[in-house]
């Protein structure tokens, strides 16, 4: 089997399993999509649990690999400008992934703690390091700016229009960098 039939399966399942849920989602389905017969994801893959588990670690080693850049050093900027530049640079990383991130968010119970720990300790370390504040608790801020991410991109893209989307996250990057400031 090649890579391109690998990719084409895992693609498939991602989208699969971020629309229907691990439970609902079946081989049949992913195979079908996908365009392959089922014995063909059986031979790559063994089960379902083992693709859910391929589909986990190939879209979080994307996420981590595209976040990279992300965390480059801003030496020069403001630190409000390193702040928008950051939340909307996440913005965009997590609007790209958002199937990644609904099957990490709805799957909790199959998917490992340390997937959203690891990813919550490394935005905090950051923000500590960039943004050092005594009265700040930069891990619980992490998750804030995550937490809002989500619920910004989710109601953009199933809620309703009750907000602007560009101006809510203007509005969040300066109350954030409001309560940054020295």
């Amino acid at each position: 089997m090649t890579s391109t039939t690998e990719e084409k399966i895992l693609e498939t399942a991602l989208k699969i399993f971020a629309e229907k849920g691990y439970v609902a989602a079946t081989t049949k389905t992913i195979s079908t999509e996908a365009g392959f017969s089922e014995m063909t994801l059986f031979r790559k893959f063994g089960n379902k649990e083992s693709l859910f588990e391929a589909v986990l670690v190939k879209y979080q080693e994307k996420i981590v690999k595209d976040f990279g850049p992300i965390m480059a050093d801003e030496d020069g900027k403001t630190p409000r400008d390193h702040l928008k530049f950051l939340i909307n640079s996440l913005v965009d990383l997590m609007e790209e992934n958002f199937e990644y991130v609904n099957i990490i968010i709805y799957e909790r119970k199959r998917v490992s703690d340390s997937i959203t720990q690891t990813f919550v300790a490394h935005l905090g370390e950051y923000l500590e390091e960039h943004f050092p504040r005594e009265k700040i608790n930069h891990k619980v801020l992490a998750f804030n700016i995550l937490s809002f991410i989500y619920f910004v991109i989710f109601n953009k893209k199933f809620g309703s229009n009750s907000f602007d989307f560009e101006v809510t996250v203007e509005e969040f990057i300066n109350y954030n960098a409001r309560c940054l400031q020295k």
